[in-house]
């Protein structure tokens, strides 16, 4: 036989805890006239069957069919267990702010297709604080209808979701903003601003307000390698020839190119892919690099107008660092269509600093 309550208050927290049932382990009859207690920073969410009956903000709520609404409905429907006491669950939930760890365990692939190599593999870590809006949509979300649910169990939930989020969310950004590796190598303030807008849309579901959002990203150490084995970009291609050749190169009786459909062509996309590998694998290749000692001579093979990739090539650096150095106009540059072209006498000017 269930017990009748004539208080209905959660008097003791748990440290991590964020949601209580009233009563635990059952059902529970409610005297009419009781006292609903919500204390600060606690929502009260009456529930009946599956479905919410109502919800209390802090204060004390004095419950009867004169000032609360869904006593009378329940009354007129003929659901109260007795003439003096009703029938329901009262989930207690934690409205403060929760502050979440969270890392990364697997590199998020973003994508951006206008800059090469077509996707970066970012890794970060940090915190961000939420807090339950929604009461209601939050429990059903997480279904948090039990008698405790604690934070761990939360994470739990909420880190495979923020993975998928993240993922989305930054690609987005890298796109709409023509970010390379260069540019998510750096994942600054602003870009973590911008997320935080993006990424409400999504807590707003859950029933979860993100209050603030400090997670630090970068790129993987092997992001090239990450996304060229995932088939992003040219390089894949590359890649694939590349093994073939190698697997040729160790076969002990030997291997035909020809037949693999390798050779010269074949040689330079592997050397190629080597290189981009170098310049992705040490992060501070994308800091500032110090200036070469000396201009190198006009008769050394410093061309009169040079492409970003014989830019890089002089300077030692990437084509994405070249371009990022043009974008910011440390190196002047003349954009003919979708391409630019630095004179010899600009680059001159860029190494003298």
């Amino acid at each position: 036989m269930a017990k009748v309550f004539d208080r209905v208050a959660i008097d003791s927290w748990l440290r991590d805890e964020i949601v209580q049932k009233f009563p635990p382990g059952g059902l529970g009859d409610i005297k009419l006239g009781s006292p609903c207690i919500v204390n600060p920073g606690e929502t009260a969410v009456f529930v009946r069957s599956g479905e919410a009956l109502g919800t209390f903000e802090p204060g004390t709520h004095v419950l009867t069919t004169a000032n609360v609404p869904f006593l009378t409905n329940l009354l007129e429907r003929g659901l109260f267990g007795g003439k003096n006491v009703f029938t329901a669950d009262v989930y207690y939930v934690k409205t403060t702010d929760l502050t979440m760890k969270w890392g990364t365990s697997q590199p998020i692939i973003i994508e951006h297709f206008n800059r090469s190599p077509g996707a970066s593999a970012i890794i970060g870590n940090g915190t961000y604080v939420v807090k339950v809006k929604d009461p209601w949509r939050f429990l059903t979300a997480f279904d948090a209808f039990r008698d405790s649910v604690r934070l761990p169990q939360l994470k739990d939930r909420l880190d495979p979701m923020m993975g998928v989020m993240m993922q989305d969310k930054i690609s987005e950004l890298a796109q709409a903003k023509n970010l390379g590796p260069a540019q998510l190598q750096s994942f600054s303030q602003d870009l973590n601003d911008l997320l935080v807008g993006l990424l409400q849309q999504d807590f707003d579901a859950v029933g979860l307000s993100l209050v603030d959002f400090n997670i630090r990203m970068g790129l993987h150490p092997n992001s090239l390698e990450v996304v060229t084995n995932m088939g992003y970009g040219t390089s894949y291609v590359q890649k694939q020839q590349a093994d073939a050749f190698v697997a040729a190169a160790e076969n002990p009786s030997g291997g035909n190119l020809g037949e693999i459909g390798f050779g010269a062509m074949g040689m330079a996309a592997m050397q190629n892919l080597q290189n981009q590998q170098q310049q992705q694998q040490t992060p501070q290749q994308t800091q500032p690099q110090a200036a070469p000692q000396a201009v190198p001579d006009s008769g050394g093979g410093m061309p009169d107008v040079m492409t970003p990739q014989q830019a890089a090539d002089i300077l030692q650096v990437s084509p994405e660092d070249v371009i990022a150095a043009i974008e910011a106009g440390d190196l002047k540059a003349r954009k003919i269509g979708s391409a630019y072209r630095i004179s010899k006498a600009n680059m001159e000017a860029f190494l003298a600093g």
